[in-house]
């Protein structure tokens, strides 16, 4: 496969032609903010939180593929303004706290904060009054925490490449919008992938529940 040169953060890199931005960030230990990213699924860029700076424009990094002699930055003024408020609203309404959480340390709204260094209790003023919903415990291998979830939409997209069809599906819209499971038990494979790549623990394996 060819190799592609491209400086990201004044740091000359060579990586596979074909790679996204964000994947050639991400593979030389340079963080970029991303919630619905994975390196088994194609980018999508639901969340907006991986822009960055691209020969002095604004993009999306997991929808740009590099390309020869590309320029990146991944911290400004200008990328700052455009995905704090984001990331802040989504701290603002996750309901619950991390502890007793089963992904506390290796959740991404938490590297998030740590790395926008987010004071939670500051942008609490942000958050919209409802009520906390129930857990859901339909779905046969895991139960779904309305609350925590972040609509990434990674185990939708996980179900849909790995067996062609999704058991999972965004349901209603707007602020009203949840993951819902579909159809009967015999819809799921039970592979067990939407949970391993959920990344701030909506969806818990029945047997490990947090009883915080």
């Amino acid at each position: 496969m060819e190799k592609v040169k491209l400086i990201i953060d004044d740091l000359a890199l060579e990586v596979d032609e074909g790679t996204s931005v964000l994947a050639a960030a991400l593979q030389n230990d340079i963080y970029i903010p991303h919630l619905c990213y994975h390196p088994a699924l194609e980018g999508r860029g639901a969340c907006r939180l991986c822009i960055v700076e691209i020969d002095g424009s604004l993009a999306t990094a997991c929808r740009v593929e590099v390309e020869p002699g590309m320029v990146v930055r991944t911290k400004s003024p200008e990328i700052d303004q455009a995905i704090r408020p984001v990331v802040e609203l989504l701290i603002a309404n996750h309901h619950i706290t991390c502890r007793g959480c089963p992904s506390s340390g290796k959740c991404q709204l938490q590297k998030l904060m740590a790395q926008l260094r987010i004071d939670r209790r500051r942008v609490r003023r942000l958050r919209v009054p409802d009520e906390e919903l129930p857990l859901d415990t339909s779905p046969p291998c895991f139960d779904y925490d309305p609350n925590k979830c972040v609509l990434c939409g990674i185990c939708v997209q996980t179900c849909e490449d790995l067996h062609g069809t999704s058991s999972l599906y965004f349901l209603n819209r707007g602020n009203e919008t949840r993951i819902a499971f579909y159809g009967d038990e015999s819809r799921c494979a039970s592979c067990m992938e939407c949970i391993k790549r959920c990344p701030v623990g909506v969806l818990m394996p029945k047997q490990t529940r947090s009883t915080d």
